[in-house]
């Protein structure tokens, strides 16, 4: 879409089309003038991200060019299908990657709600031209969620904010079915993709980051606690999530703190999450730093969605900071 795209001329379905592409989520909107003012805020974030010089938006299928010089394909990794965007000489295995980034989208959502991402983050001057490959896996169909990582008590979920001491507690601490099988196959994806983009060798664990939105922020936080302490990720990004097995993951970061590791988490949310609760990032917050990991907080005005320009900036600079610290 052009600059000038009047939205008032747009169908519901552009529309969505149009705040899936930034990275926006349409989750909360209601009606379509809820649409129409949060595609205004996807059309805004589209330009000031575009690369300048020209260039199209990725697209197509296997092994088809996307922006900025990057390829896409489609691979599989630890049983998931997957969209792969990078350079082509990491792709191909001629060249190993800066940094793979895993991105594990949020509940009913598919792989390609965050395709994107590679643009927009590359289009920043500090990233522009390193090697990142970007892993974007599908979560299995699960009836009525759509699709999901693991089963999930979406009605808990939602009424988290009015629940009671007891049985918050008992939610945040209980393991949700499935989350032990998605664990094991995330292990092994993230053993796939190391050995992927390593160029002929496997990465370093340090080369790999975990990102995920929503439930798919619960999911990479899980995984990358469950990482050997001595072979830690680079680090992880928790996108408008909530915390689950609490005490796992005390037990797995006092862990990490042992073995000397600091785990670099940002967490970001929007405050005016009308799915997960805009409290969740704090709990969050104050479970990963009570337990030695180092924080970067970030929130925005918006509601269950990746946030404006201002978050976009704390992903590239997180991002930035872990190809300077990388071993």
């Amino acid at each position: 879409m052009s600059d000038s795209t009047d939205l008032t001329t747009l169908s519901i379905k552009e529309l969505k089309e149009l705040i899936r592409s930034s990275g926006l989520s349409f989750e909360d909107c209601i009606d379509k003038a809820d649409l129409r003012s949060r595609a205004a805020e996807a059309q805004e974030r589209l330009e000031a991200s575009a690369p300048k010089g020209g260039g199209g938006g990725g697209g197509g299928g296997g092994g088809s060019s996307a922006a900025g010089g990057m390829a896409r394909a489609s691979k599989t990794f630890g049983g998931y299908d997957a969209l792969v965007i990078g350079p082509p000489s990491v792709l191909d295995g001629s060249e190993a990657a800066e940094l793979a980034v895993i991105v594990l989208h949020g509940l009913g959502a598919t792989k390609e709600d965050f395709a994107d991402l590679p643009r927009m983050l590359g289009g920043e001057q500090a990233l522009a031209g390193r090697r990142l490959v970007y892993v974007l896996p599908q979560a299995p169909p699960s009836p009525l969620l759509g699709a999901a990582w693991w089963q999930i008590n979406v009605a808990a979920f939602l009424a988290i904010s009015t629940a009671s001491p007891d049985s918050m507690a008992k939610m945040i601490r209980e393991e949700p079915v499935g989350l032990s099988q998605c664990r094991e196959k995330l292990q092994k994806l993230c053993a796939e993709v190391r050995a992927f983009a390593g160029g002929g060798s496997a990465l370093p664990s340090r080369r790999l980051l975990l990102a995920g939105f929503s439930q798919g922020a619960m999911t990479a936080m899980d995984t990358a606690l469950h990482m050997p302490p001595t072979e830690p990720p680079a680090g992880v990004v928790f996108l408008s999530g909530a915390p689950i097995v609490v005490e796992q993951w005390s037990a797995r970061l006092q862990a990490l703190k042992q073995a000397g590791e600091a785990l670099p988490v940002l967490v970001t949310h929007g405050m005016a999450d009308g799915t997960l609760p805009f409290a969740c990032s704090g709990w969050v917050r104050d479970l990963l730093t009570a337990n030695g990991a180092d924080v970067k907080y970030v929130t925005h005005p918006g509601g269950h969605d990746l946030g404006g320009a201002s978050v976009v900036r704390s992903l590239v600079s997180f991002v930035a900071a872990r190809l300077a610290d990388r071993a």
